[in-house]
């Protein structure tokens, strides 16, 4: 089925009139941070994947026949007279695309987009209260096969350093098998049923 497009207007005139695209959201978002952690975003491109997601999730919520390209809503230019039954529309019957995207929360997005050091992760991640967590989380991120999303130079030794995504952390620490106790009882078996 073919049919001719047309533009139901940009994100600037139908979500958010102080902003001239998605991008310029996630943009502002993290400019509250501070500004080592928005070097490291841009540097390890978690900001690209971090647009890039909040974009899926925007076309997520629209009607299938819609979407965002670029700044701009496109759609069928005739649509079928049910095309968007149970989509909120504005006093004018037109999709109302604020209505449509603003359940969608950025918070989540950046989290599992957040770009973190060995340290931090064996730190805050994983709670270690080792002298070296950066060691610990090395060793747990190599047994749970998860490799560096990027490496990055230090900033003050400027050799290289893993860089690793939160929401992958996070999979692989709640995935990752136990270790067995290495008590006797477990290596020798249970004395008493023998």
């Amino acid at each position: 089925m073919s049919y001719t497009t047309t533009s139901y207007g940009t994100w600037c005139n139908r979500v958010n009139s102080t902003s001239t695209s998605p991008d310029s959201d996630v943009l502002d978002y993290i400019n509250g941070g501070d500004n080592a952690w928005q070097e490291r975003l841009h540097a390890s491109g978690a900001v690209t994947l971090i647009q890039s997601e909040y974009r899926d999730a925007i076309n997520a919520a629209l009607p299938d026949s819609v979407s965002l390209c670029g700044d701009e809503f496109i759609g069928p230019a005739d649509p079928e007279d049910d095309e968007f039954e149970g989509y909120p529309t504005d006093e004018y019957g037109t999709l109302d695309f604020a209505t449509l995207v603003e359940d969608i929360n950025l918070e989540p997005i950046v989290d599992r987009n957040d770009p973190l050091t060995l340290e931090e992760i064996g730190r805050w991640e994983m709670k270690s209260t080792a002298k070296e967590p950066a060691k610990v989380a090395s060793m747990a991120m190599k047994r749970a096969g998860l490799k560096p999303h990027v490496y990055l130079p230090h900033p003050e030794s400027n050799r290289p350093q893993a860089i690793f995504l939160k929401g992958a952390v996070v999979t692989a620490l709640t995935t990752r098998p136990r270790q067995a106790s290495h008590s006797n009882a477990a290596r020798n078996g249970d004395s008493a049923t023998a």
